[in-house]
């Protein structure tokens, strides 16, 4: 429950390892997730769905059941919670402490092979994903500046229930 007391901890070595996203799970609806972390930045609905967003995470939501944790704000912001619990939520950003600078494929693949998380990778229309045995998918998009290939970068993840 929201006390405005406890501190909550989001580590995303740990979420990319084994999807484990602050006590977050399958089956909570928009108001137990509100009573977790506070009232939303923002909320809005997109293509059936209703969206929490909190700093750079979003919750997705399909009838009031949770289905999706979903971020690609890091890019243009340091990775945060935002909202009314800013400061009673710690996050430690492990390989996305950098952001938003980009993230490359290789240094993502380094790093999660130094912590032996295992993944697949697969070739989709925008890009690459590579698909966590945790459940958690890293996106990467083929950015290219002034016409020179520069390799993929990670431009999103998420994770579904």
């Amino acid at each position: 429950m929201f006390t405005g007391e406890e501190m909550l901890k989001i580590d995303m070595l740990k979420f990319l390892r084994s999807g484990e996203f602050a006590g977050v799970r399958s089956g909570l609806s928009c108001a137990q997730i509100a009573s977790m972390f506070g009232p939303a930045d923002a909320s809005f609905k997109s293509a059936g769905a209703e969206i929490l967003r909190y700093g750079a995470f979003e919750f997705h939501f399909f009838r009031d059941e949770i289905f999706m944790i979903f971020s690609d704000h890091f890019r243009s912001e340091s990775l945060n919670f935002g909202g009314a619990r800013a400061r009673q939520i710690e996050i430690e950003p492990w390989i996305l402490s950098g952001c938003p600078a980009p993230m490359g494929l290789a240094a993502a693949k380094g790093a999660l092979n130094r912590e032996r998380i295992e993944y697949r990778e697969r070739a989709t229309d925008e890009g690459l994903e590579l698909n966590l045995n945790s459940g958690v998918t890293l996106a990467f998009e083929s950015l290219s500046g002034l016409g020179e290939p520069r390799g993929y970068e990670l431009t999103a993840f998420w994770i579904k229930f």
